[in-house]
Parts: C-alpha cells; structure tokens; sequence
C-alpha cells in the first residue's frame, strides 16, 4: 500500500525478498491517476498498485507522464506512465521493478531488489525508517532532503517494542528524554527543553502540561507512524518550543483487504484486546474503510492502582472522482484510573534525612482518580489539479474533557520513626476544551530556469476554548503514620468557587519553495506570519475577576535550509528558524511573562544506504532564547514564574534507522545537549522542577533468523541517559531548611523481546522490559517530591492476521 519512490541507484542488498509476486503483477486492477509530473504519477502508481518501485529521483524529475485510467497490469501501467520519458521498469525476480535509462544497463548486485515498500506509510513495510516526510516544511522530503534532524518511529518499530501509548514510544525514541509528573503525567524532552507540540496528521493540537487532557496517555494502535522533528518548527507549527515536534500520523485504509486481532497479558494484572479491519467497501475500490477497536484493563507496579481505557476509530476514503479524494474519520479514547497519585513521595524525613520509599508505594488514596473523555472529527479533501499540483483542505475538531478528583498523601515531611506529619493534596479539577483547526494549502512543482521546483503555500487557523469550573484545593492532616497508609481517606465535598474560561487563537499564513539550482543542490526558503490572541477570565464567586491577556499580530517566523549532495550517498545541511512563544506564565506581580523569543540553528550530514532503507545522520545545533519560564513558588497560591534571559542550549546528535541487512533492524541514537542561562547555571522546567539529561542514548535492534529458524525474531534495546538533578526543599532538625540538589545518578536500561510466527496466521510475541530491574527516579522536584521508573514488566502478545 506504501508510497514506493526510493532515491538513489546504488548497490542493493543480496538475497531480499521482493514485494510483489509473479502472480499479483498479471492481475489486472483499475487506476485511476491524473496526470502530471512523472515523479508524482509514478508514487501514486506505486501507492495504488502497492509494489516497491525504485530509481533515482532525477531519472523522473523535469518529466511530464499524461497519467492513467483503465484496468491494466501492472507492467501494462508502467508502459503506459512511462511511455516517451526514455525511461523503462525493470522488473526483479519474483516481483519489484527499478527504473533505468532506455540507453544502458542496469548495474546491480546478485539477486534482487528489496521487498520494502519505503513511503510515506510503514505499516506493512516492516521498516524502522520511512522514505518520505512532510512534517518539517510541509513539503514531501525523503529524511536525507529534509534539512532538519527527524525522528520516525514506525508501526513495526512500535509493534517490536511493545509500545501502546505515546509514552512508551517517546521513552524509548532517539533523543528523548521522560520524566513523570505523577502516575498519570509525562514530561517529554529534546535538546535538554520540554515538548509542547503535539500534532495528529500535521494538525496542531493545544497542550496543557498542567491538566493534560490525556495527550501524554494517547494510545497508539490508530497510529501508523510518529515523526519527531527535532529543533524549532515555527514554520508549520508556529509557537511552540523549539526542542521538538511530535506529529502522530493516523493509519489509512488499505486497497485491499486486511484484518487482525490480538490480545496480551502482562504483569500487574494487564490485559489488552485490539481488532483492526481494513480494506475495500465496494467492487470498484473508490470507497475504502477502517475500523481499530481497543479495551485494555491493567494494573500497576503501585499498589492500589487501576487503568482502564476504550478505543474506538473509524475513517473512510471516497474517490469522488479520479482527482478527487475525501477522508472523514472519528478517534474516540476514553480513559480511567483509580489510585492516580498527584506527585510522588516526600524526598526528605524532617530531620533532613533521605527516606525510602518501596517501588510499589503509592501515595493516592484508592479512589483518586482522573479520567479522561478524547474525541476527534476530522475530514480533508484532496483535488489534483493540472500539471500535478494539488489542492487540500483540512478540518480537525477536538473535545477533550478531564474529570480529575485527587488525593495524595505527598506533602509534607514524615518524622522518621513514627512516620508522622504528612498531609494529602487534594483538589477537584474539570475541564472541557474544544479545538478546531483549519488548514489549507496549495503545492506543486514548477519550472524556472530550465530545472523543477516545488512550492507550497497555506493558511492555518486554530481556535481552543477551555471552559474549566474551579474547585480548588484542599490540604487536610494524614491521621496517622504514613507507614501505614494504604490509600484509605474519607473522600471529602469539595465545592465548586469559579468559573474559569480560557480563549487561545492561532492564525498563519506560510510559504515554502524548495529551489533547485542544479542536481545536487536544493534550497528551502520559507516564511510564515501569524496572530496569537489568548484570554483568561477567572470569575470567582465571592472575589473579584480576574483577567489576564494577550495579543501580537504580523509575527514573522522565517526559515530557511540549504541540502547539498556530496554523491548519490552523502548529504550535507544547514537550517535556521526564528522562535516565537507566548505564555500564560505569570510573575511574582501577577503579571504574564513576555513571550519566549529566540533563533534557532542546526548543521549535519545525511546519509542514504541501500536505497533509503538505512538513515543516517549527524547533526549539530544551537538555541538562543529569551523570557523561558522557571517555576519559583505556589503550592498553596497561584504559581509562580521567572522569565530566564539568554538561555543557550548547544550539542549534536546521531542516529542510525533502518536495515542493516537482511532481517537485521536497528534504531540507535546518541545525543549530547548543554543548556545554560548567562550566568552559567542549570535552567530548570516550569513544571518539574529537574534539568533535563545532558546525554541520551537509544538502541534497539532486531534479528530474523535465517534458514530454519527463520520463523523466529530476537531483538534487545539498550537506554541510557546521564544525571539530571532536581530541587527539592530539604528540612533540618531545627524546623528550617532550604532547596537542595537531588542528583539522580545516570543509569540504563534493558529490554528484550522475541517473536515467532507459527504459521501465515498467527504469531506471538514476548517482551521484558526493564530486565535487569533497576531501580531509578523518572520524576524530582514536582511539589518537592520523588517518582519512581517502572520495574521490570514483562507482556505477552498474540495475533491473528486474517
């Protein structure tokens, strides 16, 4: 099904199994593909006709093919698209084909072609790397022609890995880093600053690291693939933080049949169900479907802890016409947990020493909860226009609602040998946000000076509003030692006191061309200019209002890439974006911090192996900022804030993804970041308040066997990441104290897994997690307390492909 164009004619592989067999490529199927550049035809062809299709880029670049429409097979297809471009398809043993000049032959190794389907999509490819990404500019690149460092972890890589929500994937992605808020929240990270872009199908999404809305538990089995783009993203995003962009790109209906069920057991008590059908719903192929249904029920390492979550997704494909294509979908999840803790343990006795907390020890009372309610409407229509450009309109709709009452035995400090002196955080939180997004855009190639070029220009809007009753909190005395705690607490009537409502809007106008001076040099300029408008009504009953503000108009966001072709193997790159952030941060006075400003800047090398199936890249970068918010105070009060001046954060980064060689997968990353302010020290996060880690590690690879054995698939991953500290106030005998330094010492982490495939059918898989059971901290500083990482787990899966 995969979108197959791979770049470069290099030596490939021995002894790959092709995609396509002998018997798929004499049916004959109807196509429908209008015409155009011969670059684009040929990836929907490919698409349509779900084979592996390779050649150079340039070997079809300037060329026109007057498209396709009947019932044809597939070397039909490919005579007929080619027809008069001096080009030919040579088709491989038992399936595939790669183009070559009509004028010499094709120089290749041994046997074959690769069977891996490298496009856009990597469900079904079996790949840790894709061969196309639009995410960084908007325009369709392969990652070696993306002039930005980009992450993708791919349906195989998630599968292989256990992933099922976004933070198993993150936690274990190149460059990342995780830290936990409390048992329900993550903190994700990327050149030592935290994430707040989220996206789903290039869509912005708001985030709110505060209550959440359930973005960090998103489940994963809807999704095809998550791409992360390292650095500042202003030109598709607009705002945001420039450590990262996270885009999760949904998974789409198939042109042909396919269906599967699996369920797993794990430790703790966790079991999950998934189902996923897909394919054609009626005889002509024009209207396509899908259906994901998940149930999952699990326990925790913490005692007293429950997690339930229902998934349930829909999209449908209609061909209007053969230019004409409209997509409408709906992803419902829902989900529920009892024993949820707000923060971790106390750090600290009140005598000033260290205290020691078992791993299973959870300060919520048994029915602390936070649930959460996550819909999204979404439809796009995409119309081909002439001469291949294409015309798309994007509409998103997001209700999320929360539904949070906590109680969490964590503040305080207990006396030692009684365990005495603790109190609970408790509050009532509500929430229910609606979001729409808007997203045209208009792209296509033109000609200038003799040579293609692509441009793309679009209009983005998003408007949230967040409507959010206010309870308060409460701090009511633990009666009792917490040595005995065992999550039994009166639950008390929290009234409710105001009103908040909370207005944010979003608009960009963007415009990016990619240039082509000559064959081995491409130039991406671009530049988008936005309005940001955000309000904050808080209306108390019996205080007076409160009311906070902000709006910038004409903000330019400039950008621009440069990706020079060493050979057919080697790339080298530069780019720069401008940053540009408002914030509802607020200062000791009351008053909103100035919106983050700064530049951001990156350089590297990309390589391209074995026809766009091994990625790899070095990249070195800097940010410059200015106004980023550290948390000071506000447990008891609203929080409060300091903007940081000149906060620089440097380093480089490597990563390898994709096939090494046959049946060998391997994702690796390693990553160095130093983030300071102008004095020299440690900038700490808003929220939690921890540096990041200065070095991350990523490894995962995994092995098919071969020969006999071939059936089988080990694989093992490695996960190290250095010290980070946090500021936790410590207490001294004499009833004062002070904020102390809390180092939690590097450590790394192990995983396993092995698959085995029983027959064409069915398939099982384990996973161990965490193998040599460490014992670390994933969360520091949030409310003064501590956050214990995950032992280790173990899971079983089995699975049905019909």
């Amino acid at each position: 099904m995969a979108l197959a164009l791979a770049a470069g004619l290099i030596s490939l592989a021995p002894g790959i199994a092709p995609a396509a067999s002998e018997q798929s490529a004499s049916q004959k199927r109807h196509y429908a593909i209008a015409a155009g550049s011969l670059v684009n035809v040929l990836n929907r062809f490919a698409e349509q006709a779900g084979i592996f299709l390779a050649g150079h880029n340039d070997l079809a670049s300037g060329k026109i093919s007057s498209g396709l429409n009947g019932d044809f097979t597939e070397q039909q297809a490919l005579q007929r698209l080619l027809q008069g471009s001096g080009l030919q398809a040579q088709p491989q043993v038992g399936g595939g084909y790669v183009l070559r000049t009509t004028g010499g032959p094709l120089e290749l190794d041994a046997t074959t072609v690769a069977g891996l389907n490298l496009g856009a999509v990597t469900e079904d490819t079996h790949a840790y790397t894709t061969g196309s990404t639009s995410s960084a500019t908007g325009l369709a690149l392969s990652l070696r022609q993306t002039p930005q460092s980009v992450t993708v972890i791919t349906r195989q890589q998630m599968d292989d890995q256990g992933g099922t929500n976004i933070a198993d994937v993150l936690r274990r992605a190149p460059g990342v880093s995780v830290q936990n808020y409390d048992s329900e929240r993550w903190e994700f990270s990327s050149r030592g600053l935290p994430i707040t872009n989220f996206q789903y199908d290039g869509v912005n999404t708001d985030y709110d690291g505060v209550y959440d809305y359930g973005t960090t538990s998103t489940d994963m089995a809807t999704f095809d693939r998550v791409e992360i783009i390292k650095g500042a993203t202003g030109l598709m995003t607009g705002s945001g933080d420039p450590s990262a962009t996270v885009n999760l790109i949904r998974k789409r209906p198939t042109p042909t049949f396919k269906a599967s069920v699996s369920g797993s057991v794990g430790s703790w008590d966790s079991y999950r169900s998934e189902g996923d059908i897909a394919g054609p719903l009626t005889d002509s192929g024009k209207l396509r479907g899908r259906l994901v249904g998940v149930h999952q029920d699990r326990s925790a390492h913490a005692d007293h802890y429950q997690n339930t979550r229902d998934i349930a997704y829909a999209i449908l494909e209609a061909d209007l016409t053969p230019d004409t294509l409209l997509t409408f979908g709906i992803d419902q999840q829902n989900t529920r947990s009892r024993g949820a803790s707000w923060t971790g343990f106390p750090m600290f006795y009140s005598d000033g020493s260290r205290t020691h907390f078992s791993r299973s020890f959870n300060p919520a009372s048994d029915w602390s909860r936070r649930d959460f309610s996550n819909q999204t409407l979404f439809a796009s229509l995409e119309q081909q226009l002439a001469n291949a450009w294409k015309l798309k309109v994007s509409y998103d709709r997001k209700h999320r609602q929360h539904d949070t009452f906590l109680a969490s035995a964590s503040g305080g400090n207990p006396d030692p040998v009684s365990g005495d002196g603790m109190f609970m955080y408790m509050g009532k939180f509500k929430g229910d946000e609606v979001q729409d997004n808007l997203d045209v855009n208009l792209s296509g190639p033109f000609s200038l000076f003799g040579r293609e070029h692509e441009l793309i220009a679009g209009f983005m809007a998003m408007n949230t509003r967040q409507d959010i009753p206010v309870h308060g909190s409460v701090y009511p005395a633990l009666d009792g030692s917490i040595f005995d705690w065992r999550g039994e607490f009166p639950k008390p009537d929290i009234p409710q006191i105001g009103n908040d409502d909370i207005v944010q809007r979003q608009t960009g106008a963007y415009l990016a061309t990619r240039l082509k001076p000559s064959a081995d040099l491409a130039l991406i300029l671009g530049a988008r200019v936005s309005d940001f408008k955000g309000s904050d009504h808080l209306d108390y009953f019996s205080a007076p209002d409160v009311r906070d503000g902000y709006r910038q108009s004409g903000v330019v966001t400039p950008y621009a890439g440069l990706i020079y072709d060493l050979d057919d193997t080697y790339s080298a790159y530069t780019s720069y974006t401008n940053i540009y952030q408002p914030q509802m941060s607020k200062d000791a006075s009351g008053r909103l911090l100035d919106p983050v400003e700064g530049d951001a800047y990156e350089a590297g090398i990309k390589a391209e192996y074995f026809a766009g199936r091994l990625n790899a890249r070095f990249a070195l970068f800097r940010i410059e900022q200015g106004n980023l918010a550290e948390y000071v105070s506000g447990v008891n009060t609203e929080s409060v804030y300091r903007p940081v001046q000149g906060a620089t954060t440097k380093g480089f980064e490597f990563e390898l993804a994709g096939e090494v060689r046959e049946g060998w997968k391997l994702s690796a990353g390693y990553t160095y970041n130093h983030t300071r302010d102008t004095k020299g020290d440690d900038v700490y996060g808003s929220v939690l308040q921890t540096t990041a880690p200065a070095q991350v590690v990523r490894v995962f690879s995994t092995y098919r066997l071969p020969g006999a054995w071939e059936k089988l698939t080990v694989g093992a991953g490695v996960n190290w990441q250095s010290e980070f500290f946090g500021n936790v106030f410590q207490p001294s005998a004499n009833g004062s104290g002070h904020a102390a330094r809390i180092t939690q010492q590097s450590y790394y982490l192990v995983d396993v897994m092995t698959r085995y495939r029983v027959n064409e059918h069915l398939s099982a898989m384990l996973n161990v997690k965490n193998l040599f059971d460490k014992t670390y901290y994933t969360g520091l500083g949030n409310f003064g307390t501590g956050f214990y990482g995950e032992p280790r787990s173990v899971q079983v899966t089995t699975q049905w492909d019909f």
